[in-house]
This record gives structure tokens, sequence and C-alpha cells, in this order.
């Protein structure tokens, strides 16, 4: 089998990738390879969903105000014949919180945010309790409140770019990559599971937490993992005001979610790997402490159930490892170790590609920064403050 462009992985990534290829009509036939079309083991439909402006490096903060815009669009860009592809998107905003003691990062951070348009208020004690009245403050020094952040729906923006691909004459194909074979410079072949040999003139490497093998058949070395977090929904039946998503420098994550609240508290220490048992006391010991701690009517909370789901994690830096690569077959792409950013990021990350291949070089965004160059050399790139 041939293909012009081969997309190895078809998450919410590869699918954006395999849409802002195909839209043109320029990049001829775009294959991706998926094994799992049902996407019970991916990333993406575990996922909060969130898109936010609130990051330190400039390339995370623009990469998220385009997904912002075309998120807010997606519903008639990914329609297909006349059905709109509604992802819920709801603009209700994200809030970080400075608790450890040590503000400055936030208020640099703020500072960067605000040059490239972010509409971001610091809020200090005061003018957090005057805003989110239930939460507790007194341990708070800052705040950063991005009203025009936003959340969808993970699940349903996945399929909503793989439909939209597919009825852009890119073909999904049910297999697995086993083995991937260069020759004279070039990346020529990746070998299926079927038995088939599928060849291409482009290779993507989009496979989430399996980038790493994959990307080791063919001698590309790549500092990605799967790193495994539980999620809680849970509810209660005090009286609240409207919340935004809420991240706080020791780690609690949580927003509304339907009739309550999701989210919860990572492990750092838990070993890489798919860890897809929940534990039976961490909510109670550990995360429904915090909750109540930092907004006390969920001292009354009811935990409704418990998830496990994971995403890539960049050992080297967490941040994203997007372009082609350099020192390797000029042929080979890759878009993974989003570490927990790839939603918000994939439709950047498919524009950028998409132009990377059939335009070659950047023209939207460029975001060389988070190019191969710095893993090659053990250059970090790193976020700043909460990740």
């Amino acid at each position: 089998m041939r293909a012009d462009i081969v997309i190895i992985g078809g998450g919410i990534v590869g699918s954006s990738v395999a849409f802002f290829l195909a839209r043109g009509g320029r990049a001829g036939n775009v294959a991706v390879v998926e094994p799992d079309p049902s996407y019970e083991f991916a990333a993406t439909p575990a996922a909060n969903g969130g898109v936010r402006q609130l990051f330190s490096l400039p390339e995370n903060i623009l990469m998220a105000q385009y997904g912002l815009r075309f998120f807010a669009e997606f519903h008639k860009a990914m329609a297909v014949d006349g059905e709109p592809a509604d992802i819920g998107f709801k603009r209700r905003g994200y809030l970080f919180i400075s608790d450890d003691g040590d503000h400055a990062r936030m208020e640099a951070n703020h500072r960067l945010q605000a040059s490239l348009g972010a509409q971001v208020d610091l809020l200090d004690r005061d003018a957090l309790k005057a805003r989110f009245p239930s939460l507790k403050v007194t341990d708070v020094a800052l705040a950063a409140h991005s009203p025009d952040d936003a959340w969808i729906n993970p699940h349903a923006a996945l399929m909503g770019f793989r439909n939209k691909a597919r009825s852009l004459g890119v073909a999904y194909i049910k297999d697995r990559v086993v083995d991937w074979r260069a020759d004279g410079g070039l990346a020529r072949e990746v070998t299926l599971e079927s038995g088939a040999a599928l060849s291409a003139d482009h290779f993507v490497l989009a496979a989430g937490a399996w980038s790493r093998e994959i990307g080791a058949m063919i001698g590309l070395s790549l500092p990605v993992e799967p790193m495994c977090r539980e999620s809680h929904y849970f509810v209660t039946s005090n009286e609240i005001e409207p919340l935004p998503f809420i991240k706080t420098e020791t780690h609690l994550a949580f927003g509304p979610e339907g009739e309550g609240y999701a989210g919860g508290l990572p492990d750092w220490d838990q070993p890489a790997g798919f860890h897809l048992d929940a534990h039976p006391t961490r909510f109670e010991d550990l995360v429904w402490p915090r909750l109540a701690h930092r907004l006390p009517p969920l001292e009354t909370l009811k935990l409704q159930r418990t998830w496990t789901g994971h995403y890539a994690r960049n050992t080297l830096d967490l941040t994203a490892i997007v372009g082609p690569w350099e020192g390797g077959p000029e042929n080979v792409h890759m878009a993974c170790g989003y570490s927990g950013h790839g939603i918000m990021h994939a439709p950047a990350s498919g524009l950028a590609l998409a132009e990377l291949i059939l335009d070659g070089g950047y023209r939207t965004l460029d975001i060389s920064a988070f190019g191969y160059g710095r893993i090659a050399a053990g250059r970090p790139y790193r976020e700043q403050g909460i990740v």
C-alpha cells in the first residue's frame, strides 16, 4: 500500500493534522494508522477538555489562542453533510491560584500573557474573595483569572476532527505499526501488524504515549512516557457561585462539570506506565481534604465516580515536541509529548505541521522552539509556574 502522507496515531492531534492536510486538497493521499478506533485507551476521552491561555511560554499562549478561536467555530468548520459538530464549547474561564508563597512568577507570566493579547486579571486576596466568595483565600498570595478561556467535550472534538478528515478523503486504517524502515536518508515505509506495508513520502508520528516505542523502531529517541492520573466527579447540595476551572500551585485542579464538579490531584511519585486501577482511598485521604480546604462548601460533597486516564509526559521539560526530525530523515515529523496540553494545542499543531509539510515552513505560528533539536541537545524549554 502507498500514501503520500502517513500519520501514525489517530487521536485528537493526529486527526487534527489529517484535517489540516486534507482541507486544501494539496496533500494527495493521506492515511492515518490507528489501532483502536473506539479510543478506549486514548488519552483524550478521559481529559477535562480545558483550553487556556495561562502559560509562561509564548508559543503555548499563541497556540492556545488559536485553539480558542478554532474551537469556538468548530461546530461549523467540522460539519459533515450539514450536521454540526457540537463540542459543548463554553467560555467559563480558568483561575490559577498561588498558594505556595511565591507569586513573582505569576506576575511575570501575567505581563507576557497581557503582551500577547490575553485578557487575564491579577487578583489579590481581597479581589479574589470578592469575585469568588465561596473560596477560602486566607493562604492565597495572588490569583490569575482568564475569563475568556473555555472548556470543550474532548471526545466530541476528537470525533469531529476524525469525521471531517474522513469526509475529505483521509483513509483511517485500523492497524498497528510494528516496524518502521528508513533507507538512503529517508523514511520509506511502516510495517503493520496485519503484515501489510505502507510506504509514503512523509510520515507524522502522533501516537501520544506510544510515540517513544514507535520512534525507536526507526532510531528516533523520544523522552515520552505515559503518566496516569485519577479524576473524580462529585456533587454537593451547597450553593456555590459559578466557578472557572481552578488550578493551584500545590497541584489541585477541579472545575464545574454538568451538575457537579470534576478534578483531582496528580500523583507525581507514581512510576511511568498505564496504571488503570484507581487507588481505593486516595480521594478520601488526599483529594477531598484539599478540595474542602480551598472550597469549604465541598466539605459535604458526594463522590459519584472515579476514573483513570493518562497523558504523554515529556520527561525533559513537559513541553510538546512538534516539527521535523532534526538530525534524522527529513521526511519524519512529530507531534507528541504534550504533557496534558494536547487537546488545547491540537488545532495549532495540525495547522503548523500541514504548513511545514505542504509549504516547507511555518506560516501562521512559528513553533520552531518546540522542535526536536532541543531534545537531541538535552536543552529543556519548560513552563514556569503552574503547568
